[in-house]
Parts: C-alpha cells; sequence; structure tokens
C-alpha cells in the first residue's frame, strides 16, 4: 500500500532545498517506485511512495546508484595534473567495487580518455569541440547530466546560470564535491577507507583491537550518514554538518565575510543535502530552442529561467548584478516523475497580447503567471535570483513567491508595452541617461511587478502615477529625446479609458484628478494634458511641440498651477474670440471633494501625481462613473465658491429649475488676476456685479474669506462640476430667479 511521507527537510527556499526535493522524487521513481507521486504541500513536499520511511532510507543508504556527474572541460574537475587531490577523489571512487558505482567508474574512465594528454583544461573552441565529442561517447545516464550542465548552440555553448559555467561557479567545481560528498556518505565508500587505512598499518600494529576500533569507527560514520539522510529527508534530530564548499545553493552555509562571529565564517553543509540537491539539477535539463524562421539562429533555453528584472525584492537596484532569475514551480496536485519532468521539459511560459510571447525576462515571468500563462497544476512559483554577493560569488537569493491565479487588470500593461520598450532601450546606457530618468523607469517597472503579483486597484494606480512621472520626465528632456531620436521616444497616446475605473479608490484626491484630468476644449480639442507638457495631436498621434505656450505647469504649488491653468485657458479664449473659457468635461468632482481641497484637507502632492497620470487617458467616455454624492452640499463649503463657481460654467449656461432657458452668465476677465494676487473681496464684488448684470441677485457678497485662499479658490474654479450640483451651488448664494411675463 502507498505511503504518505511528509518530508520536512525538503522546502521551496532556500534552492539547495527545493532542488533536494527534484532529486528525492527522480531517483526514487527512476530506481526503486516508478509510481512515486509527489505535491507541495505548504513548505513541505509531500511525497507517495510503497516505502515506508525507513526503507526510503535504506533505499539512499544502501541501494541508491549516483548519477555519472563529471566536468572534464573544466579547471579542478580532477582530471588534469594540476587537480591533485582531485585526482585522488576520483581515484578513490574509481577503486569503490560497489556495483552501484559502476557506472560512475566507467563515466570517469570514458572521461579520462577525452581528455587524453591534455594538461590543462581547454580553452575556447577546443572546449567547445570536448563538449560535442562527450555527448558523442558518454552513456545515455551520463547524458543526463551533460544536458542539464550545457547546451551547444550554433557558435558557442550556453550554460544555465543553475551550474555556472558548465558545472562550475568560479573556482568551486560541483562535480568534484559531488564525488567528496558520495565518499563521505556511502557505507561502501566510508568501509573502503577503513581498509585502506589498515592496509596502509605496518605489521606491528596490525593487532585486533586496533582492528576493532576502526571497524567501530566505521559504524560511528555510517550511522552518523544515516543520521544525516534522515535529517536531509525528515528533519530529525540534529545533523552533523560538514566543513565542505555548498556554493550557490545555501547562501546561509556559505560562510564567507561577516558569516559568523568573527571576521571570517566557514562553509557547513550537510553532505546528503548536497548530494540530493546536485541529483535534482538534473531534472533542470536545457535545450536548443530554434525560432521558426527561415536563417534564424538557435539558443539556449533553461527550464524557467529568465534574464533578471531589477524589480519586486527589498534590494533591488540598478546597479544590481544578477546574473539570471529562476522561478521555480510549487505544485499541489500529486504529481508522478514524468509529469513534473515534463513540466520542466517544456519550462517555459508565455503571455498575451497581440501576439503570444515567450517570457524571457522576471517581469514577463510574473505577467505570465499572472494570466496564468503556465502548466496546469501549478499553483505558484518560488522566485530566485542569482546575484553577486561576498566580493564576486553568486548566490541563489529567494525574491519571494507568487501565487498562480487570475489578475484581469494586467491586461492594461499591453496598452503601453511599446513605448516602455522603447523608453527602456533609450535609458539603457547609463552614460546617457540621466540619473532622473532612470529613477523614473525603475518606479515604473517596480510598480509593474508589484501589480502583476497582487492585482489590486492600488498597484492600477501606482502605475498610472508611474507613468505620469515618466512621460514628465520625458517631456522636460528635450536634449534626452534628441539623443535618441531614431527611436524615437514619443508621448504616450496608446492608453485607454479601462484605467480610470481600474485604479479608482474612492478618495478625493482620485475624484479631483479625474475631474480636472477630463477637461478638454470647445471646438478643437484642448485636453488637460497641453497644460502639463509641450504636446499636440499631430494626425491620429500626440507629438512633442515646440510652440508650448499652453504649458504652464511649473515647480509651484498645486493651486499656482491650476490657477494658471484656468488663466491660461481664459487667455485663450478670448484670443480665440470666444466668451467664456473652456471647461468642457466629462468627469466631474463632488462638492464634498472640492469642500476638503478648499480645507486643504486633501494631499497635494498625491493629487498632483495622479493628475499626471490621468491626463494620459483620452476620457471618451461621455458617461462619468458615479464615484460620490457630486450634488451633496457640505455645511463647511465656503460661499465665497459657490458664488464665483457660477462664472466658470461650461459655455458660461446657468440652468436653474425655475427657468425655462438658461442663463447666459459672461466671463469676468478681472476676477482672475484679483483672487491670484489675494484681493479676495474685490473679486467677488465684481462677480456680484457681473451677476446682476445678468438679471441675477447675490444674497450677500460679505463672505469673510482670507487673502490667503485667493489662490486656491482660484484653483477650485477651474475644477468641473455636475449640472446638479450647479444648481445647489446657486441656490446658496442668489436669490430664488422667477420667469419673466
Amino acid at each position: 500500500m502507498p505511503h504518505d511521507l511528509v518530508l520536512y527537510g525538503c522546502a521551496p527556499e532556500p534552492l539547495l532545498h527545493y532542488l533536494k526535493a527534484l532529486g528525492i522524487l527522480r531517483l526514487v521513481a527512476e530506481q526503486r517506485d516508478p509510481q512515486a507521486r509527489s505535491a507541495w504541500q505548504g513548505d513541505t513536499l509531500r511525497l507517495t511512495t510503497s516505502l515506508t520511511a525507513d526503507e526510503l532510507v535504506d533505499f539512499f543508504l544502501h541501494e541508491y546508484s549516483p548519477t555519472p556527474i563529471v566536468a572534464p572541460w573544466n579547471g579542478g574537475s580532477g582530471f588534469y595534473p594540476q587537480d591533485k587531490n582531485q585526482r585522488v577523489l576520483l581515484d578513490t571512487l574509481c577503486q569503490a567495487t560497489a556495483s552501484r558505482l559502476a557506472a560512475y567508474r566507467a563515466t570517469i574512465v570514458t572521461a579520462r580518455g577525452l581528455v587524453g594528454v591534455r594538461t590543462e583544461q581547454p580553452k575556447e573552441t577546443d572546449k567547445l569541440a570536448m563538449l560535442r565529442q562527450a555527448r558523442q561517447i558518454f552513456s545515455d545516464t551520463a547524458v543526463q547530466w551533460l544536458d542539464a550542465a550545457y547546451v551547444l548552440g550554433d557558435t558557442k555553448p550556453g550554460y544555465p546560470p543553475l551550474l555556472g559555467s558548465g558545472g562550475n561557479d568560479g573556482r568551486l567545481d560541483f562535480t568534484i564535491n559531488f564525488v567528496a560528498r558520495l565518499l563521505s556518505v556511502l557505507p561502501e565508500a566510508i568501509q573502503q577507507k577503513t581498509d585502506a587505512q589498515w592496509q596502509q598499518q605496518p605489521a606491528s600494529r596490525k593487532t585486533p583491537a586496533r582492528q576493532a576500533r576502526l571497524q567501530q569507527q566505521t559504524g560511528t560514520q555510517i550511522a552518523q550518514s544515516a543520521a544525516q539522510l534522515r535529517a536531509a529527508l525528515f528533519r530529525e534530530g540534529i545533523a552533523t554538518l560538514d566543513k565542505a564548499a555548498v556554493g550557490q545553493f545555501y547562501p546561509a552555509g556559505a560562510g564567507g565575510v561577516n558569516a559568523t562571529e568573527g571576521t571570517d565564517g566557514e562553509s557547513f553543509v550537510n553532505p546528503w543535502d548536497f548530494v540530493l540537491a546536485i541529483e535534482g539539477t538534473v531534472l533542470l535539463a536545457s535545450a536548443t530552442v530554434r525560432q521558426l524562421t527561415a536563417g534564424a539562429r538557435s539558443w539556449a533555453s533553461f527550464p524557467f529561467t529568465t534574464r533578471n528584472a531589477v524589480a519586486g525584492y527589498g534590494t533591488a537596484s540598478g546597479n544590481e548584478k544578477m546574473r539570471a532569475e529562476m522561478w521555480l514551480p510549487l505544485w499541489s496536485r500529486a504529481a508522478g516523475y514524468a509529469e513534473v519532468a515534463h513540466i520542466f521539459s517544456e519550462g517555459r511560459v508565455q503571455f498575451s497580447g497581440t501576439q503570444r510571447r515567450i517570457a524571457r525576462t522576471g517581469f514577463d515571468f510574473a505577467r505570465a503567471v499572472a494570466e496564468l500563462g503556465v502548466d496546469r497544476g501549478i499553483e505558484a512559483f518560488q522566485r530566485y535570483g542569482f546575484l553577486e554577493r561576498n566580493g564576486q560569488a553568486n548566490l541563489a537569493a529567494p525574491l519571494g513567491r507568487i501565487t498562480v491565479y487570475a489578475r484581469p487588470q494586467t491586461s492594461l500593461l499591453y496598452e503601453f508595452d511599446r513605448w516602455v520598450d522603447t523608453f527602456r532601450r533609450a535609458a539603457n546606457d547609463p552614460k546617457r541617461t540621466p540619473p532622473r530618468i532612470t529613477r523614473a523607469l525603475t518606479h515604473l517597472e517596480e510598480a509593474s511587478f508589484q501589480l502583476c503579483t497582487s492585482g489590486q486597484a492600488t498597484d492600477t494606480q501606482a502605475i498610472l502615477v508611474a507613468l505620469g512621472a515618466a512621460e514628465a520626465e520625458l517631456a522636460r528632456s528635450p536634449r534626452f529625446r534628441e539623443e535618441h531620436k531614431e527611436l524615437p521616444l514619443r508621448p504616450l497616446d496608446s492608453l485607454s479609458d479601462a484605467w480610470s475605473a481600474a485604479s479608482d479608490d474612492q478618495s478625493y484626491e482620485f475624484t479631483l484628478a479625474a475631474a480636472l484630468a477630463s477637461l478638454t476644449g470647445d471646438g478643437k480639442p484642448a485636453p488637460f494634458r497641453t497644460h502639463l507638457e509641450p504636446v499636440t495631436l499631430t494626425g491620429r498621434h500626440l507629438t512633442w511641440t515646440s510652440d508650448d505656450t499652453s504649458t504652464v505647469w511649473q515647480a509651484g504649488t498645486l493651486a499656482d498651477n491650476l490657477s494658471a491653468v484656468l488663466q491660461r485657458r481664459c487667455i485663450e479664449a478670448r484670443a480665440a474670440g470666444g466668451a467664456q473659457p473652456a471647461l468642457r468635461s466629462t468627469q466631474y468632482a463632488s462638492l464634498q471633494a472640492i469642500d476638503a481641497f478648499l480645507q486643504d484637507e486633501t494631499d497635494d502632492a498625491r493629487l498632483e501625481a495622479l493628475l499626471h497620470g490621468l491626463a494620459l487617458l483620452p476620457w471618451s467616455s461621455p458617461t462619468p462613473p458615479v464615484r460620490h454624492d457630486t450634488a451633496r452640499l457640505p455645511p463647511t463649503l465656503p460661499r465665497a465658491y459657490a458664488l464665483l463657481k457660477l462664472l466658470f460654467l461650461p459655455h458660461g449656461r446657468l440652468l436653474l429649475p425655475s427657468l425655462p432657458e438658461p442663463i447666459l452668465v459672461r466671463h469676468e476677465p478681472a476676477l482672475l488676476p484679483l483672487l491670484r494676487a489675494g484681493r479676495v473681496p474685490e473679486a467677488l464684488e465684481t462677480a456680484a456685479q457681473r451677476l446682476r448684470s445678468c438679471g441675477l441677485t447675490p444674497l450677500t457678497t460679505q463672505f469673510h474669506v482670507a487673502s490667503s485662499l485667493g489662490v486656491r479658490l482660484a484653483a477650485a474654479l477651474l475644477i468641473p462640476v455636475a449640472t446638479s450640483a450647479v444648481q445647489r451651488l446657486a441656490a446658496l448664494v442668489l436669490r430664488p430667479a422667477h420667469p419673466t411675463l
């Protein structure tokens, strides 16, 4: 009957323990129980097999046949004259008579024949020739390892970051360390070492007592190996660790500067962890991929491996040195070895868009996960980055875990794919790219990555803000745009109105920014965006323009800039022969939001950031979404605002319920200069006079408004409000109007 074994020693992180899980499943299925199945539950692996826990331990201790893992193309691999200590390890393994090491012994002999009379590791062309020849002469079992260690392309080999440059990472050769760990844990190897020690003793010292002590020592070492194996499998007891290199697979045990007390720390590892992990790497076989186009070149493909994305983890920075990323799958449904091997053999993911694309970067992978563009049955991915740490050593650092579920908002990312790709190419050269441009791109990529991992409305909003900031940096960088005119760096004009609903958090800041951003012109379009940056509509697309008289946004306060925009619209209206400034919009702000703005209770910095992002939208929808009760009159709303707003309406038409026709309230050019100068009482009196000339009677103009509120009042007059809200304002400050008989 099958047994469910919970392997507490296997976990998604560190990488050593994940690879160990793959190694256990592969070896059990290939060598003992073909029906074995596994599944990840939380942070542990559940193995369903015909073996009991004790039988599993006995299998690895006494039956497991190691995969022949050698790298004769590497220096320090034991195949060259200078590899004296390493050569001793290979000789020791070859002298072992255990039948389960027969394939290993044969592979070492084959590898020595491949090296021949060479006295040092091959270089460049010779190495490529050796790699090709190795695939021709090695056994099928040994070729499994070759597939994991390298892949042959058109002109040069490719090396998966998991195994460095063909089985070594710098001076650390994984293959010879694998042999060393095997010799320290296999009972036959331990016994062989004891026998060799006995044979080396002079005849005078070969006493029964000494032989008994050696055998007792052997028994102790075998028992220690069994204890280390149980710790590796089930996390039972406290394992004795060997002082040995573990490389990038286990950063916590790699040692190095400040790794422990004192200035430097030793590297320690459970030898069974290392052995089973290296066995697990065999499952991640590389492949050669060729595009199905004439003359296309082939390239190396490594399962679930992508170029790095400097986003989505706490230490991400532009100076981060990362070799690559791996996104390792976690499956919760029990799967056999063949199923798991198939997942890794097809270990590429894709994401949609106008054309389905293979994920090549960590960001692409996050998008694919968000869109469920992965093999069925995978519940999550553990992300690893091969980061340069502790000098030039690479360490596999866990960068987080992403659960697989649909995040529909990520489809919005396709709307600016091409634009950000162009932006990224332009910012690729750090010497020619201003730091503020780099920061803008980094913030955009970080926000996009966050959306892929969480899919919340706040993340969509963060992307919109980042897009607005990036566009603003391009707008004020004409020299940078000119240096990359071959790309070219155009204004972003591919976003849809869907961004508004997806990023709406119902805040006053969003409501105000949406209403302002949707401001257009009368007749010829003059969107609010033209006041933020020098853009103009050319044909169907926006382009940068040198005629930036409409662009009035500067480094001042939000209120200063908004009042300047209104002033500019008034000037443009008069220049065009119009009676009113263009204040038509598709979105409205509520009176509560405007009151909060006037009371200085809104976050101006956030409002301005949202405004830059929302201004990128076309705002073509004629029906505004319902955010708040737009006509609800807050008791603290300044009456001065209510009076002044009646002179800043779309087309200057005031529609009152008691009148059959709207009243035309002509614009008064003197109002804004008075308000911006802090002369609020004069502005109110001027407004009252204009209203009286139109047949309307204000209740009073004595509102006792502080002069410091003048600029903010002027800014608030730019914000569009609904017709029902205007009627509430009129009722608040005007005497009832009656139709003329």
